[in-house]
């Protein structure tokens, strides 16, 4: 049941962040690139695809189509010819940082409609669920090792 409601908070999330993508000309995976870019810069094609939990054949169109809209710039290493190191253009940073302001602006509007003491409380539990899970998940790793 609760994680029915994970869920559904998940694709309302989802939903909400592609409409507001769009409405500025990118779709939300673009979006999570030029994040994800901006919070490491000369990031690599095959780190960024783990990121964005694809393949790298998927993420190196999604590139290809961010370097052809001039929001993100590749290039090779002189040390690593087989690499490549992306960085967000200035034109990249600019709608980054209008997407973000405007997501901001609309989860404080969701938040403040919730008391502050169901905010904590839901953080609380959230932190709890999350660190229950990664305990297991290293009990796991240790019981196959």
């Amino acid at each position: 049941m609760i994680f029915q409601s994970f869920r559904e908070v998940n694709q309302a999330f989802h939903q909400s962040m592609t409409q507001t993508t769009q409405r500025l000309g990118i779709t939300a995976i673009q979006y999570f690139v030029l994040k994800i870019v901006s919070e490491n810069p000369g990031i690599g094609l095959n780190e960024l695809s783990d990121k964005i939990f694809s393949v790298t054949s998927t993420a190196s169109g999604i590139v290809d189509r961010m370097v052809r809209a001039g929001w993100l710039s590749r290039e090779r290493p002189p040390t690593n010819r087989r690499s490549i190191s992306l960085t967000l253009t200035s034109e990249g940073r600019d709608l980054a940082g209008r997407v973000k302001a405007l997501r901001q602006s609309q989860l404080t509007a969701i938040i403040s409609q919730i008391s502050t003491e169901d905010v904590a409380e839901l953080q609380r539990i959230h932190k709890q669920i999350v660190n229950i899970i990664q305990r297991q998940r290293e009990e796991e790793n240790h019981e196959y090792k």
